[in-house]
């Protein structure tokens, strides 16, 4: 009996160790559970990031957009993407710091609304929030890269997930944004003014930006189905698209480290000087006479304006640098805004779809637009118009060309988008860099490096999804001849 007794005492002081040791191995600085909010607002931050910085290992897309030239190290402009891995580097700014950060807020949030406490309607409008940012950076991985992770994505259980096609993942990105734009109560809150740093809580405002989201995936695959881009389109002009720069998405950077504006990093706090302005935008400026010029550069010696040598080193004191305010800590980083909106309306116009006004009077509002985002005078912006070389019913070439150059133009700062509406459009414009040819202009991104190690069976499926070549020729499902 004595021993039984003694069993019991000892087995009871070993359960009661391991629950004192189990307290005692709680963190007490680091996060054991991390709440939806500060999980939403660095997934959006880092979603900015990827967009809007100039780091030359993660986005180099000013470069592939030709709108900068290097001065040193001019691989990237050469379209090496092996030595940096940038492809990589994108790869897992996309999923590893927006996409998860993202997926988990939305998962909290449905888990713990009611003890917040959230209304219903509050939850929705989170909810439909973080799914818009996550169908923009799907999209945008897509658009990339061609195919990718999308139903075995963001799952910790599966370590090695397969890839979709490009079409597929747009078909259920679609879904997914016209069920958060059912979800939206625009007269109830959402996240506070602190949590979003977008739109500071303004739920209108976000409905807005999905909408216009909408309008911009059905104007991307509008080549590779054309009704129901249209349905999309008719579609997202009556639930309210982007219709003043009052609504652009945006996020305000601060005057310090580490929250400047990402380029400031590259341009200023780095204490290199890697750009200056491309030959193939200054020379194109230039011929235009684009008042834009001196927002976008600084004139060299005797006032003039000359790009870099686009593809090739370049000596910085002897070419056009990037303009003075793009130096500025404080420049906020965009996504999406009103002046792209109406550039997709001028094209759905051109295409027949149904829309406020002519392709001419979008075209002219999307001009005015980023002219005036950027600070042109009145007068300056009814000049440019009016310069036969740029009124939509004189400008040479046909409508993707008369769009796409100047759609290019006004994505100066959004050097993926500017690369996208040249590969989608196809406009003539580009400089060829020395010793290439044309075709070496990439079309793509090159799958991860590191892919080849870490999900090779997967990856060659996805090889064979975009045609069997992992090369920059191949060509995402939307980019049609």
């Amino acid at each position: 009996m004595r021993k039984i007794i003694l069993i019991i005492l000892f087995t009871g002081a070993f359960m009661s160790c391991n629950d004192r040791l189990e307290e005692l191995n709680k963190p007490t600085k680091n996060a054991v559970e991390v709440p939806a909010e500060p999980l939403f607002t660095n997934g959006l931050n880092e979603m900015f990031y990827m967009m809007n910085n100039s780091d030359v290992n993660i986005n180099v897309f000013r470069l592939y957009a030709q709108y900068w030239a290097q001065t040193t190290y001019p691989d990237e402009s050469q379209y090496n993407m092996v030595g940096r891995r940038n492809p990589d580097n994108f790869w897992r700014r996309g999923y590893r710091d927006a996409l998860m950060d993202l997926d988990q807020a939305r998962i909290i949030t449905n888990d713990t609304w009611e003890s917040l406490p959230l209304s219903e309607a509050e939850r929705d409008n989170r909810l439909a929030i973080i799914d818009v940012c996550k169908v923009y950076t799907f999209a945008i991985l897509v658009d990339a890269f061609g195919a990718v992770p999308f139903s075995e994505a963001l799952n910790p259980e599966i370590l090695s997930p397969k890839y979709d096609e490009g079409s597929a993942v747009y078909d259920q990105l679609i879904v997914m944004l016209d069920n958060a734009i059912g979800m939206f109560d625009p007269a109830e809150a959402s996240f506070s003014e602190d949590q979003d740093p977008v739109y500071e809580g303004d739920t209108e405002k976000w409905l807005k930006l999905a909408n216009s989201l909408k309008l911009k995936l059905a104007i991307t695959t509008a080549d590779v189905n054309s009704s129901r881009s249209a349905t999309m389109v008719s579609e997202a002009v009556a639930g309210g698209v982007f219709d003043s720069n009052d609504d652009n998405a945006s996020i305000t950077y601060l005057g310090a480290f580490p929250n400047t504006n990402p380029i400031h990093e590259d341009l200023v706090q780095s204490g290199r000087a890697d750009y200056v302005v491309a030959n193939t935008l200054i020379d194109r400026l230039n011929e235009l006479s684009d008042p834009r010029i001196e927002v976008f550069a600084e004139p060299i010696a005797g006032g003039v304006y000359e790009g870099g040598i686009y593809g090739t080193n370049n000596t910085y004191a002897q070419k056009s640098h990037i303009g003075d305010l793009f130096h500025d800590p404080t420049l906020e980083g965009l996504i999406l805004d009103y002046s792209e909106v109406e550039f997709l309306l001028a094209e759905a116009a051109e295409r027949g779809y149904t829309v406020p006004a002519t392709a001419a009077e979008h075209y002219a509002n999307a001009i005015t637009a980023s002219m005036e985002y950027w600070g042109v005078a009145d007068a300056d912006i009814t000049a440019y118009l009016a310069n036969p070389d740029v009124a939509y019913a004189t400008a040479e070439g046909t409508w993707k060309q008369k769009i796409g150059v100047q759609q290019w133009i006004a994505f100066y700062n959004r050097g993926f988008e500017g690369w996208s509406t040249w590969r989608r459009l196809d406009f003539v414009g580009f400089n060829v860099p020395p010793l290439l040819e044309y075709t070496d202009i990439p079309n793509r991104f090159i799958f991860p490096i590191e892919e080849a190690t870490l999900n090779g069976t997967n990856l060659t499926a996805a090889k064979a999804m975009i045609g069997g070549n992992d090369d920059v020729q191949t060509r995402v499902f939307w980019d049609v001849n």
